[in-house]
């Protein structure tokens, strides 16, 4: 196939998942913070964990987009926490803890947390990173932060596609509950919720 009848499939791809049809699935995990949470191997890299500065943002410009950047300044401001695993200086993963839900775009989600729970989101490894078993390792880490902060209980969302993430996050001691479908048909945007059995 040629690069412009490539180019022309993948535009028809894109439009048609934009305004005709799409279903995107992602799984909700939850993990229990009254119950010892697991201890895993560390990464194979050696690291550096501490909590992310403002005036630390500016290292993450060749990762995250200026508009990002915005709003992790403004999640600083809330009391929102970041952990920040650096490798000889170099950002190797990041993520967020929060005792508040902040929506999910991709999934137009939100989830009711009640005054003891909280929310792990937006995680990022670096791809030269991956497989060291960073991503289970420093999942454990914002768990640990969120008990420090009073959480009883902890959820995130994960693409179902993205097995590599949830099989990560399993390790680190996460029970998959729900499965979200949000659906787009012609422009008309719903959900739908199924609560998942434990071998599902």
């Amino acid at each position: 196939m040629s690069r412009l009848a490539e180019s022309f499939c993948n535009s028809i791809r894109k439009l048609f998942s934009t305004y005709v049809y799409f279903n995107r699935k992602a799984r909700v995990l939850a993990w229990s913070l009254t119950d010892p949470i697991p201890e895993v191997e560390p990464p194979t890299v050696d690291i550096e964990i501490r909590e992310l500065r403002s005036e630390e943002i500016e290292h993450f410009k060749d990762i995250i987009r200026k508009e990002k950047a915005i709003l992790w300044q403004r999640r600083l401001e809330e009391g929102k926490v970041a952990l920040v695993a650096w490798h000889k200086g170099e950002v190797a993963w990041f993520g967020w803890v929060s005792v508040e839900f902040e929506h999910e775009p991709v999934f137009d989600v939100e989830l009711k947390l009640k005054s003891d729970e909280g929310y792990l989101l937006d995680a990022y490894t670096r791809p030269e990173y991956r497989g060291s078993g960073l991503h289970t390792y420093m999942s454990v880490k914002r768990l640990q932060k969120l008990k420090e902060m009073g959480g009883r209980r902890a959820f995130g969302i994960a693409a179902k596609k993205n097995v590599a993430s949830r099989k990560a996050h399993q390790r680190g001691g996460a029970v998959e509950v729900k499965e979200i479908s949000h659906i787009n048909i012609f422009g008309i945007k719903f959900h739908l919720w199924k609560d998942l059995k434990p071998e599902e």
